[in-house]
């Protein structure tokens, strides 16, 4: 009994074996890559994946024969593979806020709350969670590529002003000017009529009363770069909004220009203010109501006639300002934290401030003067700058992944 006992217990291992076998069969090892392995569950799954986004496409293009299809497949699985083995040898993390962060955001551009994006994906017959896993490798990577490639790209300013002067890059970078001129035949006039302007004249007054050019009733209208004059081209592209510049010499005379409006997703002109500012830190030998009662002492002190520059060279605790008698510079306030924002906002210019406290300390502070500033070319050049470093990037990253591919061992199993 025994006997038969233990030879049934040995069949039933055998089937269990076989079973377990055929299921092993199901899945393989089809590329031995690095340190990892790609399994052909991985292939069927991008290649699934492929598919589904090539109908959803509705493309006319015919879809790629099969062997050619599931080639490339694999060479982008070895490729990623590659990153992520790259990744974890560098130590790169994605941290749960930052992967949370990514998944809200892209519930948000579906215009759906986290909580219903994922039912949406279940409902689908999708997993959440291997989307989510997704993303995370899709963040390690790019967070990899931007290691391995970004100090690669290099743009010289050069490069970036040639750009921005490219008909493409004006194309790209629409910026619209509305100017108007005063067209005089005598220099010394022109010279006279803009010292008026910059006195504060009015322009349209003294353009009535001077101007010697046949298009005075002209309607003024919105013109791109390329359809100004190239003798005005370079100045009015840095002239400040309301900037009278001249007077500039043509065979029709001398011109004097008034920049009057411009527009364009790069255009930006900004509300700065110039401050300066005296900081009290608490510290371990400073409470903060002993910081609170030296700002106030200090304050004091201005108010009976003593110099701001001087008392913030001699107490202010902000080692940037310090030397300079406490001054910041032209700035707009919103680079500031909220509770010095809102007292430089509400500042009345030359007033000093009254005491107030924000998350680096106790301050005082005085608003010397307010402008509105156009920083429209610095907006441009960042925007030039992106395109240019994106299309640098994927032509290096295109570069260094090769190389990456070609360094690395790979062994792709052909199948049985």
């Amino acid at each position: 009994m025994n006997i038969m006992k233990a030879i049934k217990l040995i069949f039933l291992i055998c089937i269990a074996n076989n079973t377990f076998a055929e299921k092993i069969n199901l899945d393989r090892i089809i590329a031995i890559v690095g340190d990892g392995i790609i399994m052909e569950s991985q292939l069927l799954e991008a290649k699934k994946t492929y598919l589904r986004n090539f109908e959803a496409a509705n493309t006319d293009q015919p879809l790629p024969p099969e062997t050619f299809l599931e080639e490339q497949i694999l060479e982008n699985l070895i490729i990623q593979e590659l990153q992520l083995q790259r990744a974890f040898r560098a130590g790169v993390r994605i941290s749960d806020q930052e992967l949370n962060e990514s998944m809200s955001l892209l519930a948000s551009n579906n215009n759906l709350t986290l909580v219903d994006f994922k039912k949406e994906i279940e409902s689908q017959g999708n997993s959440y969670e291997k989307l989510r896993e997704d993303v995370k490798k899709e963040m390690i990577i790019a967070r990899v590529q931007r290691g391995i490639v970004g100090p690669k790209v290099f743009i010289s300013e050069q490069e970036l002003n040639n750009f921005i002067n490219s008909v493409e890059g004006q194309n790209l970078l629409v910026i619209e000017y509305k100017f108007d001129q005063i067209l005089l035949k005598d220099k010394n006039l022109a010279e006279e009529v803009l010292d008026l302007l910059n006195q504060g004249q009015n322009f349209d007054i003294l353009k009535n009363k001077n101007d010697q050019s046949r298009n005075i009733e002209e309607t003024l209208t919105w013109k791109r770069i390329s359809n100004i004059p190239t003798l005005f081209t370079e100045i009015v592209k840095e002239m400040q909004l309301g900037e009278y510049r001249g007077p500039i010499e043509s065979g029709a005379g001398f011109h004097i220009l008034y920049l009057k409006d411009k527009r364009g997703d790069t255009v930006r002109i900004e509300d700065q203010v110039l401050a300066r500012h005296i900081l009290i830190q608490t510290s371990e030998v400073r409470s903060d109501s002993q910081a609170k009662k030296l700002i106030e002492e200090i304050k004091e002190k201005l108010s009976n006639g003593e110099a701001f520059e001087i008392l913030a060279r001699l107490y202010s605790d902000d080692p940037g300002s310090k030397l300079d008698g406490g001054e910041l510079g032209w700035s707009s306030t919103d680079k500031y934290a909220p509770a010095f924002k809102k007292a430089l906002d509400e500042a009345t210019i030359n007033e000093v401030t009254p005491p107030f406290k924000s998350a680096f300390g106790w301050h005082i502070a005085e608003v010397l003067d307010r402008r509105k500033e156009d920083i429209s070319s610095n907006i441009q050049k960042n925007k030039a700058y992106r395109i240019l470093f994106e299309r640098k990037f994927q032509e290096q990253l295109e570069t260094t992944l090769q190389e990456m591919r070609s360094e690395s061992f790979v062994e792709i199993k052909k199948k049985s």
